[in-house]
């Protein structure tokens, strides 16, 4: 089957499983409000730390609680009140994912790619999240927080990535979403990759902004403009954007849906799915 495109009106937002930022979910959560809801976080680890290159697997985060259980929560109560929720699980930041990943991908091995497939499938996800920040392009003389890998071979994981989501779409009859949320500019995202995208998430917050992308052979109305409620306490603090920031793109996103409902009693949950459209009439 060929792609299908991201579904619009777009009002995303993250959902932390994490031990700091988790909260039970609940069917008085506007999941109704919410047309994609992005799990963060999993992250890529070595098979054998010893040697990297015999291979990398995509899972959740180790030391922490009952990730899969509380996934499995918040699909029950999100799909209960919006059986038309997209659920996708973000690769996370910060723990030398891409050192690792550069490592499977060098090895002879290579299958970082296909434990992300498999992962997806297991647990019932509409698709797969990469949060780009602090990602390096020198894996010889990395410094930065989530690893480095080289362009070259960050093209090849995403490239491979496409294909295994392209083939099972047309094996099971459903679609299978690769998304990307930069922060600090377009980061990783190039000429040479961006097609591969279904979703690029602009982290508006953490300096990534639409128009960074406009020379870039992608459509506007598969970019969408992120706001932060979690270190905002006062509702006039959220740099929300105005009607024509967000004009002809795929919708809005919100860090995060916890935070907002804790900080802001789902205000911009609320005004997002208002503004945007949805769910559309009709």
């Amino acid at each position: 089957m060929s792609r299908t495109p991201f579904p619009t009106p777009y009002a995303g937002a993250y959902y932390p499983i994490f031990d700091d930022g988790w909260v039970e979910p609940t069917d008085k959560m506007p999941f109704d409000k919410v047309s994609a809801l992005f799990i963060a976080f999993a992250h890529a680890y070595p098979l054998n730390t010893a040697a990297p290159d015999k291979g990398a697997e995509f899972t959740f985060q180790k030391n922490q609680k009952n990730q899969s259980d509380r996934v499995k929560q918040i699909m029950d109560v999100a799909r209960r009140g919006n059986p038309n929720i997209k659920i996708i699980i973000t690769l996370g930041w910060g723990m030398n994912d891409w050192t690792y990943i550069n490592a499977d991908y060098n090895g002879i091995y290579s299958q970082f790619p296909t434990s992300v497939f498999k992962f997806v499938q297991k647990y019932g996800f509409d698709g797969f999240d990469i949060d780009d920040e602090y990602i390096g392009d020198d894996p010889s003389n990395c410094q930065e927080k989530s690893g480095c890998i080289t362009p070259k071979n960050f093209n090849g994981v995403v490239s491979k990535l496409r294909r295994l989501f392209d083939a099972a779409s047309t094996k099971d009859g459903k679609p299978y979403y690769l998304t990307i949320t930069p922060a600090f500019g377009t980061a990783h995202v190039t000429n040479e990759n961006i097609a591969n995208f279904d979703l690029v998430n602009c982290q508006c917050y953490g300096g990534t902004y639409p128009e960074m992308f406009k020379d870039m052979p992608y459509p506007k109305k598969q970019i969408s403009y992120g706001i932060d409620t979690e270190d905002e306490d006062k509702d006039e603090d959220v740099k929300y954007p105005s009607e024509e920031d967000y004009a002809g793109l795929a919708g809005i996103f919100d860090w995060t849906l916890v935070s907002d409902g804790a900080k802001h009693n789902f205000k911009f949950t609320n005004k997002i799915a208002h503004d945007v459209g949805y769910p559309p009439v009709g």
